[in-house]
């Protein structure tokens, strides 16, 4: 309800509106009583009327009035307006002059100084909260007010909430909490994860929600902004807020860590309790109620001034002495990591290890556009020398001097490949090969076991030793490095159903026990354990190509390690503290093709990374995913005429999928998204369309021929990785078949009325009308030959060989089973090459053809100094 100047509620008087928020309209009033201005908040007649609004409106009232605290607001009175407007419930509090945190940071960010004088009476207010059980739930700037002495109050214990404070004889909790784990209850920027989540909170909850503050109020920027609520709840998932930055505040490493400390994704890594950060933020200005006193008490000490310069120079002596004390006691930033480059080749570096005697490198690469190969280089002859191991690819070394590599390795996505596994000694002779399908290997600390990643009917398996399944997974697994205890294997673990690098940082025990060490990761590549071997140190990057090196412990807290302004991989490390990293310049380059020689052939690269092109029907119009730094950690979404015309962004946060057959619609779908939705967007004008559907999880889409219809890849807990039929409606997805993790691309038939599905005998024409299934002849069962697209004349196929100089598209009858070379894809420069096993786009006539490359220019360093 809104109330006019004048109105009376009780005994007060209304006399102008202040505002409103989620809970109520605030006015100014007078209390006819007391003859004192008050601030009078009250519940709309709407809400008044639904009683769980009522109920925590009241809860509010209660929840404030239990506490008396100068940085919480004061609560005068509560009543329900029943005897002049009709049961309209208020509560009376103290009337504030000055103005809200978010209309201060409006402005500008704060000095570190004014940041941490605010930020540790905020703390107090939530320590004193905390105590009386309370939890505020929705702190914001909006609900932070800094009076003109500069007294900061926390107001608007609207969603506060009583946490459990006992436990009965079983151990089970006692709360008197009315809003239970499932209810999300927040504001989007300012939510914890476990509140995100719908999950139970507590006053760490409140202490992620303070890590966001403080954060704004020293970068003048929100932590977790993002276009939607969605996208912003995601952030606080699964993304860590960008390095502070702040030339004209700098900002000390103290605070700096105390907000990275706040705003940890898991409770147990935060401060445990706002009294302890209350602390820490005192300790950085040294301005405790405590110390203040001391002050006091020691200049006002009377004395004459003869008597008190002796005691001055004794304080000023024992100061400088405990100052010194401190300076050399303290922890010093350790200097930055120092780098002496090791190969210097043109060419790409896809594995690299020291070698036993902690100064020989062994490395893998195609060096000067030529063929893969394995090299030695030494302290003593930095040339590249061959070990002769014909094209086999370096994988490990063993503390003996054994080499793991894989045999007739063959491309399978980013930096990785899969081939058939041997052993090899590291003075040369031929492989001896142990299993084939492998995708890594490294061996134990002591060099008799070989831990082992390996591709079994649509599965990857890590086995340790060999034999000993320890993870079965889905999903796509990267990295593999076992402990130097030799007891726990680290690895990376990236969307099921497609090749996307995005990820998280696993460990896994002998046992099979995973444990998640980072999460949320666009992009991972490369690991190893620190020298120590107490934390992980791997290759990650938040947005694009622009790797850093970090560190996990096994607790999971993260640290960078080193950033530079170029990407670095990380490769190996020795006890001795000696690092071998990889400094590398990657674009990614779209180009497209017309069918024949000597035909049209045009650069439509966007930025460093353009991904995945789909082609309309027509190839006028080319769709791809941007995966540069600017496309953001959840990628954005282009599309490019073919005559080059700048490209266009029609969504953000997952990969262009599909054109409809009018090239009208695109489908955007984000492997693994937490959300689990599919996007549909338009080209041109329209409105877009989100899809979802419980329990699903899509990876993929393409469209039907009558753009009305869409086939999902779906992987679903406990049945693995389909086949759905769903409706541009959303109607509920029909599963049309079960499949291996690596078959997203279902080649629909120009008819509508079947698609094809390959599997480990070969492939198949599968019937949606009837469920019977045709065999292709001789569609034999080839690891690097993707399905592109059925032909327009219903009779074809086009398919793609992955091959060492790029891509060669074939054209296959179903029927007869006859292959027809079409073209062959092959960038004009090849060095630095890493051939893409991403499918092409191709239009169904097979004119034109869009496909991408990536040119990794690499150089080997080695550090002594990087901790």
């Amino acid at each position: 309800m809104s109330l006019t100047l004048g109105t009376k509620l009780g005994p007060y008087e209304i006399l102008s509106a202040i505002g409103a928020g989620g809970m109520g309209e605030v006015y100014r009033a007078r209390d006819t009583r007391l003859g004192r201005d008050v601030a009078l908040k009250v519940l709309p007649a709407s809400f008044s009327r639904d009683p769980d609004r009522l109920r925590r409106f009241e809860q509010e009232a209660r929840a404030v009035a239990a506490l008396n605290h100068p940085n919480i607001i004061g609560i005068y009175d509560i009543g329900d307006g029943s005897a002049t407007q009709g049961s309209a419930p208020y509560i009376v509090s103290e009337l504030l002059e000055g103005s809200s945190l978010r209309d201060v940071l409006d402005r500008g960010p704060l000095s570190s100084r004014k940041a941490t004088d605010y930020a540790a009476q905020i703390a107090q207010g939530l320590a004193a909260a905390h105590e009386k059980g309370i939890v505020h739930r929705d702190l914001k700037p909006e609900n932070i007010f800094v009076t003109k002495e500069g007294r900061v109050k926390i107001l608007d214990f609207g969603l506060a909430k009583q946490a459990p404070a006992a436990a009965d004889a079983s151990g089970a909790t006692v709360t008197s909490s009315p809003t239970e784990a499932g209810t999300v209850m927040g504001t989007a920027g300012y939510m914890a994860p476990e509140q995100v989540r719908g999950m139970a909170v507590d006053s760490r909850t409140d202490i992620f929600a303070f890590g966001s503050v403080l954060y704004e109020m020293i970068s003048g920027q929100r932590a977790f902004r993002r276009d939607t609520a969605a996208e912003t709840m995601t952030a606080i998932l699964k993304e860590d807020p960008p390095e502070i930055v702040d030339l004209a505040h700098p900002v000390s490493p103290g605070l700096e860590r105390i907000v990275r400390r706040c705003l940890e994704k898991q409770p147990e890594q935060r401060f445990q309790s706002a009294k302890d950060l209350a602390f820490a933020l005192e300790a950085l200005t040294g301005t405790t109620t405590s110390s203040k006193t001391g002050a006091n008490v020691a200049i006002s000490t009377p004395a004459s001034k003869k008597s008190s310069w002796p005691i001055i120079a004794a304080i000023v002596a024992s100061l400088a002495v405990g100052a010194a004390a401190a300076w050399f006691l303290h922890p010093h930033p350790a200097p930055p990591p120092a780098f002496t480059q090791v190969s210097f080749d043109r060419g790409t570096v896809l594995r690299a290890r020291f070698a036993p005697d902690g100064k020989s490198i062994i490395f893998s690469a195609r060096l000067n556009g030529g063929p893969l190969d394995t090299y030695v280089i030494r302290d003593e002859y930095p040339e590249s020398a061959s070990l002769g191991l014909h094209g086999a690819m370096l994988l490990s070394v063993s503390k003996q001097g054994q080499l793991a590599v894989l045999v007739r390795p063959k491309t399978f996505a980013h930096l990785q490949s899969f081939g058939t596994l041997a052993t090899a000694p590291i003075g040369g002779g031929s492989p001896r090969e142990l299993m084939e399908n492998v995708m890594d290997a490294d061996w134990s600390p002591d060099g008799n076991d070989l831990a082992v990643m390996a591709v079994d009917e649509k599965k990857i398996r890590v086995q340790y030793p060999i034999g000993k399944t320890i993870l079965e997974v889905d999903n796509w697994l990267s990295d593999m490095r076992v402990s130097p205890d030799g007891k726990l294997v680290a690895l990376f673990r990236h969307p099921p159903a497609t090749t996307d690098d995005r990820g998280d940082v696993i460990v896994v025990d002998q046992s099979g026990h995973v444990r998640t060490l980072s999460t949320g990761w666009e992009s991972l590549e490369g690991l190893s354990w620190s020298p120590s071997g107490k934390e992980v140190w791997y290759s990650g990057s938040h947005a694009g190509a622009q790797y850093c090196i970090y560190a996990s412990t096994l607790a999971g807290a993260t640290r960078t390690v080193f950033c530079g302004t170029i990407t670095t991989f990380m490769f190996d490390t020795l006890p001795s503290g000696r690092s071998l990293v990889m400094a590398a310049k990657i674009n990614v380059n779209l180009t497209l093709v017309e069918h024949g020689v000597n035909k049209t052939e045009r650069d439509l690269t966007w930025l460093d990374n353009s991904y995945g092109p789909r082609l309309s029907s027509d190839g006028s119009e080319v769709m791809f995913t941007d995966q540069s730094e600017q496309g953001g950690s959840g990628y954005a979404v282009y599309v490019r005429k073919n005559d080059g015309s700048p490209a266009v962004r029609i969504a953000t946060g997952g990969f262009g999928t599909d054109i409809s057959p009018d090239g009208k619609w695109a489908i955007v779908v984000l492997p693994g998204d937490p959300a689990a939705q599919v996007h549909i967007v338009p080209i041109g004008t329209g409105e877009a369309r989100t899809l979802h559907w419980d329990g699903l999880q899509p990876e993929w889409a393409h469209w039907f021929p009558d753009g009305q219809h869409i086939m999902l890849t779906v992987t679903k807990p406990g049945a693995g990785t389909g086949y759905y039929m769903t409706d541009a409606s959303g109607a509920t997805p029909k599963l049309l078949t079960q499949h291996g993790f690596d078959t997203i691309w279902p080649g629909i038939a120009p008819d509508g009325h079947s698609y094809i599905v390959g599997d480990k005998d070969g492939a198949s024409v599968h019937s949606i009308l009837d469920n019977s299934t045709r065999p292709i002849p001789n569609a034999h069962p080839q690891n690097d030959v993707t399905l592109l697209a059925w032909a327009g004349d219903s009779e074809h196929v086009f398919v793609q060989e992955v091959t060492p100089s790029g891509i060669e598209i074939i054209r296959f009858d179903v029927n007869t089973g006859k292959i027809e070379p079409w073209q062959v894809l092959t960038p004009k420069d090849r060095v630095g090459l890493i051939p893409s096993a991403a499918p092409i786009g191709i239009t169904p006539d097979g004119r034109w053809m869009a496909y991408t490359h990536m040119i990794a220019l690499t150089q080997l360093y080695r550090s002594d100094n990087m901790q």
